[in-house]
């Protein structure tokens, strides 16, 4: 059986290949920003000698590790405004959230809408500023889905992490 087709199907098969080039195209580029900007946090993680218990990664832009050990925590921010950071918290006394809302007017009623989510590590010495590690910019992305619980998350898991080893370092000197 010999399959023919007619002159008139090569024309569109062409317009479909054309119209999802560039899509195809955007895709490689990113899964190599990924691929790189990945090999670039472990680089940074692994020439400080960090071994994180603990990575959690979101949109492509963030990374946030802990290394439980070192009593660590690493930072990577890559896209418009690139940032990589390691953080002692054994000068670190707590962590809480700073979110900033702005009013939008929707009609005769004003809505509350995030403009930046951002951790505060709250140091020991209170004469040292708080440090900001940003979770959700709106001028870099416009649409926000997880990143509230992921801030929530990870203040809870450091609270809890300080407040263990602040109890463990106790105990020892007791001994």
């Amino acid at each position: 059986m010999e399959m023919n087709f007619p002159g008139g199907l090569w024309l569109p098969l062409t317009a479909i290949v054309v119209v999802s080039l560039p899509f195809i195209v955007h895709l490689i580029q990113s899964r190599r920003q990924e691929k790189s900007g990945l090999e670039s946090f472990q680089e940074f993680s692994s020439t400080r000698k960090l071994v994180l218990d603990k990575v959690q990664r979101w949109r492509n832009h963030y990374l946030l590790g802990l290394d439980l050990k070192q009593n660590m925590l690493v930072y990577c921010r890559f896209g418009y405004y690139p940032a990589q950071m390691t953080i002692s918290l054994d000068e670190v006394d707590h962590t809480s959230l700073d979110a900033h809302y702005e009013e939008v007017a929707m009609g005769k009623s004003k809505l509350k809408k995030l403009e930046y989510l951002d951790i505060l590590l709250h140091y020991k010495d209170s004469r040292k500023p708080a440090k900001s590690i940003t979770i959700f910019d709106q001028r870099q992305i416009r649409t926000m889905t997880d990143e509230l619980f992921i801030a929530e998350n990870w203040v809870l898991t450091l609270n809890r992490h300080l407040k263990s080893s602040e109890d463990n370092s106790g105990l020892r000197l007791a001994m």
